[in-house]
C-alpha cells in the first residue's frame, strides 16, 4: 500500500479507476464472450439435431402412408419395354437370381444417362451397379448394369 500513498488523490482515482476498467473488460473478453460463444454453438446443434428428427418423422410418416405399389409386371419386360420407350437397344439380359444383368453395346451416354434416372424413377428399379466404357466414336459409351426390383 506504500506505492498508493505515495501518489497524489487524483493518480490514485485514475490508477484504481483504470484497474477496474481492465477489471471488467478482462472479464467480459475472458469469460463472457466464451460462454456465449459456446453457447451460440450448443443452440445451433439442437437446432440442427431438431430438424434432424423433424426430417426422420416426416420421412417416416410419408413412407408409412404412401408405400410403394407393388409391381406385379416381373423385372426383365420392365426394362425391355423401358429401353424401347427411350430409344435404347439393349443387347443382352441376364437373370442373375432376384437380380438382371444389363449389356448395352452401344449408345448415346446422355441417353443413357436419361434412362437409368427414368429406371429408378419410374420403373421400380435400382440400380446396384453401372459400369460405362468409352467407345471411340465421340460420345458413344457401351454399359453394363446390375439391377435389382426397388420395392
Amino acid at each position: 500500500m506504500s506505492f498508493l500513498a505515495a501518489l497524489t488523490l487524483r493518480e490514485r482515482l485514475l490508477l484504481l479507476g483504470g484497474g477496474g476498467v481492465v477489471l471488467l473488460l478482462g472479464l467480459w473478453l475472458y469469460v463472457w464472450q466464451p460462454v456465449m460463444a459456446e453457447r451460440a454453438l450448443q443452440a445451433d446443434r439442437i437446432a440442427r439435431y431438431l430438424s434432424l428428427i423433424n426430417i426422420a418423422d416426416n420421412a417416416a410418416l410419408t413412407s408409412a402412408v404412401s408405400p410403394r405399389p407393388v409391381r406385379s409386371t416381373p423385372l426383365a419386360p420392365r426394362i425391355t419395354q423401358s429401353a424401347e420407350t427411350a430409344g435404347i437397344a439393349v443387347a443382352r439380359l441376364d437373370p442373375d437370381g432376384p437380380r438382371l444383368r444389363v449389356t448395352v453395346a452401344k449408345a448415346s451416354f446422355t441417353d443413357l444417362v436419361a434412362w437409368i434416372a427414368a429406371l429408378e424413377a419410374d420403373t421400380g428399379v435400382r440400380a446396384l451397379s453401372v459400369e460405362m466404357s468409352r467407345l471411340t466414336e465421340p460420345g458413344q459409351v457401351s454399359l453394363r448394369l446390375t439391377l435389382e426390383d426397388a420395392g
